[in-house]
């Protein structure tokens, strides 16, 4: 289920950045960019760049990635992506290798003269260019490649960034006048995994490398590049800082507060400096030529946002020693929460709709038998269809007598008569001829058919109310008020007239023959007994057939009672998967509009109750009260729900947690669903829920599809983030109440927490305020009324510059920090790995493929 909802809450985002107004005016790149990702720790950063990319930039199909990985990384959707390549690197074949020589034998493989795998690294990267050359048409320009390495700080294969960055940058810059490379380093503070001590040491030693790497002084050359006749020739680095920027990004901030998205946030700063870096802005591009470039005067700005320059950020991270400094970020957003939205509109879309079905009309119990056929009119007359009808009554008439006279009997009662003239005989006919032929009827009678074909009939007939009727009708609960106690009641009244029956056949047996209203005659003695006997079937006879009929009525009420006590079950069974999935959708509402954050998804439920209700009630105004319940949209909600045959051999059906197809198959808008590393729904717990039923399964789809058709489409649902946000915080608020948000209320808390949630992700030692150097950039509509109150709040006492990005959205609005000027020794991680460092290599360990003699100090 989970999975379905993920679908569908991605498909609803997705759609929803493809509107006008919304989302239209992503960003592109001036020059073409290649992302480098180097070791397997780096593999969920190229996963995530793909997607975040993809989502960011509009000619994000001209960007190229390539992964250097060992052979044991399992495939992912990277190995499928149309712009990637990853190169699989077996290391040491078969060889055993020691971990305190591991990193320096890595390079050394790596490096070995008579490895194969340089010409095969040659090769794939050449292959990757040639998607770069072909991809031309997308950028403004293409003089430069902008190439973004990745690496992890504590991933053994990191070793081997100035070989790889070197040898991409040289096959890359064939195409290209120059190739400006920036480096990532991921920085996993939280992991405290069994090798906390030997990965530390491994981080500080790629950290002791790196510095030596951004000296000035810093030389390189090493024979890399592989010809196709294995021919090899020198990758040059003349003295100077290998990459042009070094960022540290971590999954802990400034103050040590642990990110709950992991590096999740490292990964958005990532495409979001490359952006700044590499922003298309000259006037030649088609959105200039349509009128729609980026750069846009921002109305009421007091003195205008500055835009990124690269060389006034680099010159900001250089101290007066002319060391390169190091740089960070921090990134937040604050956008319509688009994915927790649809799963709170559909929560409140199936609450609606099961609010409407429970709504059923009252009915009086003796009204409900009648249209259930259960009255005793109904009863009667299958009473009287199981049992012969009075006409078999004259076959008794042939039943041999006793040759006695009339004199003889008349004054015996009815019951010594019967005895004399016909023994066990009429008794005997009437079991075997009346009694037993009703009770084989009885047996063959299927007593519940005609119930449950009313109930598919009613249910089918009747969408909005039908399911919960029957239930209703159904219960046999004593204050239900309902069919079974009312069958009880009538069940009694048969009971009742049948005990009058026997009574009056008490009497009637012991009346005296001579006294019975029957024709005599004087002097003809046979002619009165046969007139007797005819006279006594009918009136005696005819009296044990009422009596069997009403035997047959009470019989039936019995079982009708036990029919509808199974369909009571069936139904109720049948709703309570209905209320299942309305309580599974309501968790998973809350789950994530808890996981958006304290003050972006705050009144979600209460607000989207209130909108989806108004949509409802508008369109059931507009086109019926049954608008929701036709067959072309809900239909027979009975017979989706049902049990089918199918559904026995898992067609359809599934856990609760489960899925339906890969991540890749279209949502229920019929969109594309994106994939994410972490859903909004991860970590949900159903716990006292059953497993979700096939039925439960092909009721969500349904109420997914009517979702997008008929709700989200809605004009209240059309807003743009700052009204939807204002409105939600207000939504529990009266009328012309004091306390209503103003809009400047709400900019001051949004402004606020921007800058809380884009603090620096790098916890630093000593820092201090005289060597830090800050830029802060924010991605939005440049004339959107919260972007400029953003930006008017940033020049009143700033002390960094400002500057934004315009972007043609009503989404939201991005918070780019961008903070540099530390050094290797600042770092938290450093200081606290290098007591693990010292300690490894005091004990044998070799981390450097180069003499740890010739490494700067630190």
């Amino acid at each position: 289920m989970n999975e379905l909802l993920e679908q569908f809450a991605a498909a609803y985002a997705a759609r929803e950045e493809e509107l006008p107004g919304f989302a239209e005016g992503r960003s592109g790149l001036h020059y073409p960019a290649a992302f480098l990702f180097i070791g397997d720790r780096a593999a969920e950063a190229a996963v995530s760049l793909t997607e975040l990319n993809a989502r960011k930039y509009d000619n994000a199909a001209g960007i190229a990635y390539f992964h250097v990985a060992t052979n044991g990384l399992s495939e992912d959707a990277l190995d499928r992506h149309p712009q990637a390549v990853r190169f699989r690197w077996d290391a040491f074949g078969s060889r055993s290798t020691e971990e305190n020589t591991l990193r320096r034998d890595t390079h050394r493989a790596f490096v070995h003269s008579q490895a194969d795998h340089l010409y095969e690294l040659n090769r794939d990267l050449r292959r990757s260019s040639r998607m770069l050359s072909e991809s031309g048409r997308l950028f403004a320009s293409f003089d430069r490649l902008h190439l973004s390495v990745v690496v992890h700080a504590d991933d053994v294969m990191n070793v081997l960034t100035p070989e790889i960055s070197l040898l991409a940058g040289a096959v890359f810059g064939q195409s290209f006048k120059s190739v400006q490379t920036d480096l990532y380093v991921l920085v996993s503070d939280q992991e405290q995994s069994d090798s906390f001590g030997y990965s530390s040491s491994v981080g500080v030693s790629f950290l002791r490398e790196l510095d030596l790497m951004q000296r000035p002084e810093y030389a390189f050359s090493a024979p890399l590049q592989v010809t196709e006749n294995r021919l090899k020739i020198d990758v040059n680095h003349a003295p100077s800082p290998l990459f042009d920027l070094v960022y540290i990004l971590s999954d802990k901030n400034e103050r040590g507060i642990a990110a709950p998205g992991g590096l999740r946030g490292a990964y958005e700063i990532i495409c979001h400096a490359h952006l700044l870096k590499n922003r298309r802005r000259d006037a030649g591009t088609a959105a200039s030529i349509a009128g729609t470039a980026d750069e846009q005067p921002l109305e009421g700005l007091k003195t205008g946002a500055g835009q990124y320059n690269n060389s006034a950020f680099k010159s900001g991270l250089s101290g007066e020693s002319g060391r390169r400094g190091l740089a960070s970020g921090g990134f937040a957003r604050v956008t319509r929460p688009d994915r927790s939205i649809a799963l709170a509109v559909l929560y409140q879309f199936a609450r609606g709709l099961n609010r409407r079905m429970r709504d059923i009309p009252d009915t009086p119990a003796a009204e409900q038998l009648a249209k259930l056929e259960l009255d005793r009119v109904h009863m009667r007359g299958r009473a009287e269809r199981l049992a012969p009808d009075e006409g078999k009554l004259e076959d008794m008439n042939g039943i041999m007598s006793s040759s006695v006279s009339y004199s003889s009997i008349r004054r015996m009662s009815l019951a010594e008569a019967e005895e004399t003239l016909f023994g066990k005989a009429a008794e005997s006919f009437f079991r075997g001829n009346f009694e037993g032929e009703a009770q084989r009827y009885l047996g063959e009678a299927d007593i519940g058919r005609g119930l449950r074909e009313y109930a598919s009939r009613a249910a089918a007939e009747d969408a909005r109310h039908g399911l919960y009727r029957i239930a209703a009708w159904s219960d046999p609960s004593e204050s239900a008020q309902a069919a079974p106690s009312a069958l009880l009641e009538r069940m009694r009244e048969a009971m009742l007239e049948r005990d009058g029956a026997r009574e009056e056949l008490d009497a009637l047996y012991g009346g005296i023959v001579e006294d019975q209203p029957f024709k005599k005659a004087l002097l003809r003695d046979s002619q009165n007994v046969r007139n007797f006997v005819r006279y006594f079937f009918e009136q005696v006879y005819g009296l044990k057939l009422r009596i069997l009929r009403l035997d047959m009525e009470i019989e039936m009420y019995r079982r009708y009672e036990d029919a509808l006590v199974e369909l009571h079950s069936q139904y109720k069974a049948t709703i309570r998967r209905v209320e299942q999935l309305e309580e599974r959708l309501r968790r998973a509402a809350e789950y994530s509009a808890r996981s958006a954050d304290d003050y972006i998804g705050q009144n979600l439920m209460p607000y989207y109750e209130r909108v989806v209700d108004a949509v409802m009630r508008d369109a059931e105004d507009r086109r019926g009260r049954d608008y929701y319940f036709e067959e072309r949209r809900l239909g027979d909600l009975a017979a989706l729900v049902s049990e089918r045959p199918e559904d026995a051999y898992g067609t359809g059906g599934g856990s609760a947690g489960s899925g339906s197809g890969s991540g890749g198959a279209p949502g229920a808008s019929g969109l594309p669903a994106p994939s994410y590393g972490r859903g909004i729904l991860s970590g949900i717990s159903e716990a006292g829920l059953s497993a979700m039923h096939a039925g439960e399964r092909r009721l969500l789809q349904r109420l997914q599809e009517l979702c997008v058709r008929e709700i989200l489409g809605a004009e209240p649902l059309a807003q743009t983030y700052e009204q939807e946000l204002l409105r939600r915080a207000n939504v529990a608020v009266e009328y012309e109440n004091r306390e209503t948000m103003t809009k400047e209320d709400l900019f001051r808390i949004l402004y606020r927490k921007l800058e809380e949630r884009a603090s620096i992700t790098l916890r630093l030692f000593d820092y201090t305020q005289e060597h830090r150097h800050e830029e802060k950039y924010f991605f939005g509509d440049g004339n959107g009324e919260f972007m400029r109150y953003a930006l008017n709040e940033e020049e009143t006492s700033r002390i960094y510059r400002v500057g934004y990005v315009h972007e043609r959205r009503s989404d939201g609005v991005e918070k780019l920090n961008l903070m540099g000027g530390f050094h290797i020794e600042d770092l938290m991680y450093y200081r606290n790995g290098r007591v693990y460092y010292d300690a490894y290599v005091k004990a044998g360990y070799l981390f450097h493929a180069i003499d740890a003699g010739s490494l700067p100090e630190i």
